[in-house]
């Protein structure tokens, strides 16, 4: 008797790998002076059986994180001990591949149509990207094994990591003091050490002390640049190249007219993170891995009024871009008892200085 069998079925694999859509996440740099260092983020997924007859001997998980560099540096930007003949001439192909993690784990094939499984991941990998010239990847492989009529079998899926500076949208953000003189001019500027992407913008609270006898200030500009800063390490050590940096429109504060040195200035900038007409490049969130670097810094440039004849004032400071989680619900996580139930500004310690990765993942280029 011939058995009929749904047209849905008849194109079903004999096995399926299901990822969780929510992509996993790390909170902080991954340095072990971070707080949140400790939290395990689990890689959560399930393996389907569609065909039941297969009595599967092995199954076996491998999640695979690897980082690239591909690159035309100019030779005059070498170490010398990485170039051989003149210095002065030409360009040369930086190119690399390197393992970041392997995390294996086994399942126990049971006869239920589902298996569901969790992959406990390091701490310290870096966030996927597909830059120019760097790439940082995962993929997960699913290897099956059964008996001799159907020897092995073999699923392959991308994983993506995110690595978040923020807990959430709702975190107090630290922020930084600068100050100086010059001549007849004292400023003193408070800058965030970072600025979320859920907020939009960049404030910077500044103060001002002038001799109105002399000077008035005019105008202040504040604008977020970006330097996409790739590395490479040879036996001496780890070497940047020079970094590329990306400009984005500035805008413009008037002060009162009748203003005082005691007064607080909050000037404003769009952090530009949304592609427009006008802005074909946006703005990309914190990134650190083995070879690339994308950082940010405001730029505020204080000038004064015409026929004063003095010199704007520019200064520069570092600040970190990023994003928070969609939902803290997406990914689970490991955290200790004392830190469930806690909420609001002080969720958690977040160190916003910049990440350090150990010299494990520096290799040489040859």
């Amino acid at each position: 008797m011939k058995r009929f069998v749904g047209s849905d079925a008849k194109h079903l694999p004999p096995v399926d790998l299901v990822v969780d859509d929510a992509p996993v996440y790390f909170i902080g740099p991954a340095t072990r002076d971070n707080p949140m260092a400790h939290i395990r983020t689990r890689l959560m997924g399930n393996v389907v059986f569609h065909d039941r007859k297969i009595k599967w001997n092995r199954i076996t998980l491998q999640l695979t994180g690897k980082a690239g560099l591909n690159i035309q540096a100019p030779v005059s930007s070498l170490p010398r001990e990485a170039v051989q003949g003149d210095m002065n001439s030409g360009s040369t192909t930086l190119q690399t591949t390197i393992t970041v993690c392997e995390v294996e784990k086994e399942l126990i094939f049971t006869g239920a149509p589902v298996i569901d499984f969790g992959l406990h991941l390091p701490t310290h990998l870096p966030p996927s990207i597909k830059a120019k010239h760097a790439f940082v990847e995962y993929t997960l492989v699913a290897n099956f094994s059964a008996g001799s009529f159907f020897k092995k079998y073999r699923i392959q899926r991308t994983v993506q990591v995110k690595r978040h500076y923020l807990p959430n949208p709702s975190a107090l953000i630290p922020s930084v003091e600068h100050h100086g003189v010059r001549e007849w001019f004292e400023w003193s500027a408070e800058v965030p050490k970072a600025a979320s992407a859920e907020s939009g913008e960049l404030v910077v609270a500044l103060r001002w002390s002038v001799e109105k006898e002399r000077v008035e200030v005019d105008r202040v500009e504040l604008a977020i640049e970006e330097l996409e800063t790739y590395r490479f390490s040879t036996k001496s050590g780890v070497h940047n190249l020079p970094p590329k940096v990306i400009q984005f429109p500035s805008t413009t504060y008037h002060p009162p007219t009748f203003s005082t040195s005691s007064e607080t200035h909050f000037v404003r900038a769009p952090l530009h993170l949304t592609k427009t007409p006008k802005l074909l490049q946006p703005a990309r969130c914190h990134h650190f891995d083995p070879f690339l670097e994308i950082s940010h810094r405001c730029r505020l440039t204080i000038h004064f009024t015409a026929g004063s004849n003095a010199k704007p004032v520019e200064l520069q400071f570092p600040v970190i871009v990023t994003d928070c989680p969609a939902s803290a619900a997406d990914t689970e996580q490991e955290r200790p008892p004392q830190r469930r139930n806690v909420g609001g500004d002080d969720a958690v310690g977040v160190d916003l200085d910049l990440p350090e990765y150990t010299p494990r993942y520096e290799v040489s280029v040859e």
